[in-house]
């Protein structure tokens, strides 16, 4: 009966479920010291869990587990190196019409996400499943991976990162770790006889400088999206945000002057809390270029009032996509909204995830070709 409703009813129904739910969750943890207080001697307890319980059977299985942590896996690189990944699925609307929640069965995907996570040892795991609440595999079954940096643990708070995290910490390395967990994936799809239509790369924040470069390394990639990051380089950046707030000019004024030397050891030299080879590396990354070089679709999530992002960045990476003569980027500007997509009333975050999804359920997509 459910699933037979159009979609946008579909919506509505699960995001207000979804925010009763998290409300019950919020009252319990208030009223069950209360509760405590008067138990019997025999301690006793009385748990609202049948209300809860009530609530979360009438959610979707992806929002009702939005809760739920997802355990990591383990990879090993080549040089014996290792990182974290996450890895789930998300099903497609269609499939839970037509079996029951505990016969729903995992579809071979038709997309495969790569999420490259922004700056910062910081894990995405304290963030996972829920940060992806609202992509539910609209446009088909959706594998999300989720590769970390290494030397970050499960649950990272990244209030201070290690020194061997540190000395890892830069671009080439990321984008060999990337690649060879990318590849890894593909052949391991490829060797199954599984080729899925779509293979995106999702950057988050910094994450999305990689982007266009991986997709320069993987001809199988038919998609690009951006989240926190409207395309802009690195230190242009930094240098226009200086122009703009006073506060951060003296930390502009520092890293250009380190950046005109090279130190001896350019992973032991610190600038700002990263290494020099950090700041070294990342500078030679034409953001923009790349991005109009991978000729691929390209959808761009950003906060209008996100102050990691100069003001008139969109407005410049729409112009030059215009004078390119490209017509394949979709840009979405959420008003008042800062670098997590979070706004004074709203939470964007859900908003970006289902425009992606529904971008690609109509975009012309071309098929990857598997090497």
């Amino acid at each position: 009966m459910f699933f037979s409703l159009p979609k946008q009813i579909r919506h509505a129904v699960v995001w207000l479920a979804a925010g009763l739910l998290i409300w019950l969750m919020s009252l319990s943890l208030v009223i069950r010291p209360a509760l405590a207080a008067l138990a019997p001697a025999d301690n006793s307890r009385v748990v609202p869990a049948a209300a809860i319980a009530a609530i979360t059977s009438a959610v979707s299985a992806s929002a009702a587990t939005a809760s739920l942590k997802l355990q990591p896996s383990t990879f090993t690189f080549a040089d014996g190196g290792v990182a974290l990944f996450y890895q789930w699925d998300k099903q497609p609307w269609q499939a839970e019409t037509t079996a029951s929640a505990s016969t729903i069965s995992v579809a071979a995907p038709v997309n495969l996400i790569f999420v490259v996570a922004g700056a910062g040892c910081g894990s995405m795991g304290r963030y996972l499943p829920q940060y992806f609440t609202g992509l539910e595999g609209e446009s088909g079954a959706t594998r999300i991976s989720v590769l970390q940096k290494r030397h970050i643990s499960d649950q990272a708070s990244g209030d201070e990162c290690s020194e061997a995290f540190i000395r890892a910490d830069h671009l080439s390395q990321w984008r060999a770790d990337q690649l060879a967990f990318i590849q890894t994936q593909l052949r391991q799809f490829k060797q199954q006889g599984v080729q899925p239509r779509r293979v995106i790369l999702l950057g988050i924040s910094e994450g999305a400088e990689l982007v266009p470069l991986l997709a320069h390394d993987l001809p199988q990639i038919t998609h690009l999206a951006l989240l926190a990051n409207a395309g802009n380089s690195a230190i242009p950046t930094y240098r226009a945000l200086a122009g703009i707030y006073p506060h951060m000019q003296q930390g502009w004024n520092v890293l250009s002057r380190a950046l005109a030397s090279s130190p001896a050891d350019p992973e032991q030299s610190r600038i700002h809390g990263r290494s020099w080879r950090y700041w070294s590396e990342i500078a030679g990354v034409d953001q923009t270029r790349n991005l109009i070089a991978a000729r691929l679709p390209v959808f761009v999530g950003i906060g209008e009032a996100d102050t990691l992002i100069p003001p008139g960045a969109a407005n410049a990476l729409r112009k030059a996509f215009s004078d390119a003569g490209r017509s394949n980027l979709q840009l979405r500007v959420y008003p008042g909204a800062d670098h997590g997509l979070r706004g004074e009333h709203k939470n964007y975050l859900p908003d970006f995830m289902w425009q992606l999804d529904q971008w690609l359920l109509d975009e012309e997509n071309p098929k990857p070709s598997f090497r």
